[in-house]
């Protein structure tokens, strides 16, 4: 694991656990909201791409650990005021999303709770999600101070204008409402998420493997070109953002904010 991270890969993490072939990878930053660092990212990465290869392995569910979050997106504890080191930041979350993309094996997201950020972004990249009725989700990036553009992209693609509505807003949804808007499948009780995910990894598992394959790799063809395009926007975008030096203040207010919110919540 690269020493360079500012929040070094600790080996729960990740948690890997697997069930009759079925692979469960488990978001474990539970005092963080499960918010992923780029070191958690490279293992994802790594689990993911050994997972697409490896013949005990028939799918992979994706959730997060305990009962508040699924994945907060990326950890604004690593944001650094350097505009090069958000880009190269930037470019090794492509890796972990072309791998993502590129996994030609039943990929199924047992949502537990909050999706934001590119928690909500790694979701919609499954090919089932299941979430129960007190799940929450969306691109909540301007809240913090930062752009959205790669992920309202992501939603463009799936519900157009109503995207920017979502994204300028930093608004969360509730299940009902990203299920009826098409990003959940399905929704459970909060205790049959992840027996769900895995029933429904299964069901696709039992697909014929060729032609399963072949259709997802098939379909990631069709958005290909507008999926560079946008990570390219994404990555300038950010650029410009941290060299005007406004995303770092608002980051940094950010946090104050919530310090301030929680010391209130203490009595002082």
């Amino acid at each position: 694991m690269a020493e360079e991270y500012r929040f070094p890969y600790a080996q729960n993490d990740l948690v890997s656990d697997v069930r009759d072939k079925m692979l469960v990878l488990t978001i474990n930053r539970q005092a963080r909201y499960n918010a992923w660092t780029e070191a958690l990212r490279e293992e994802f990465t790594r689990k993911l791409l050994d997972a697409n290869e490896a013949e005990d392995v028939d799918a992979l569910i994706i959730t997060g650990a305990g009962p508040n979050a699924f994945c907060a997106g990326a950890d604004l504890g690593e944001t650094n005021s350097d505009s090069d080191a958000v880009s190269a930041g930037l470019e090794r979350f492509i890796a972990c999303y072309d791998a993502v993309r590129s996994f030609s094996k039943p990929l199924v997201a047992a949502v537990n709770g909050v999706a934001a950020g590119s928690g909500f972004q790694l979701i919609q990249f499954c090919d089932y999600v299941v979430a129960h009725p007190g799940v929450r989700m969306g691109q909540t990036e301007v809240n913090s101070g930062l752009p959205s553009v790669f992920g309202t992209w992501l939603m463009w693609e799936r519900i157009g204008s109503r995207a920017y509505e979502l994204s300028l807003q930093g608004r969360l949804m509730l299940a009902e409402e990203a299920k009826q808007l098409g990003f959940v499948n399905e929704i459970v009780e909060q205790s049959k998420v992840l027996h769900t995910a895995l029933d429904v990894a299964r069901r696709l598992a039992n697909q014929p493997r060729l032609a399963f394959k072949l259709s997802k790799a098939a379909n990631r063809q069709f958005d290909k070109e507008r999926y560079a395009e946008a990570m390219k926007r994404a990555i300038a975008v950010y650029r410009e953002a941290f060299e005007n030096g406004e995303a770092q203040r608002q980051v940094s207010q950010f946090f104050e904010n919530r310090r301030d919110r929680k010391t209130d919540a203490h009595g002082g």
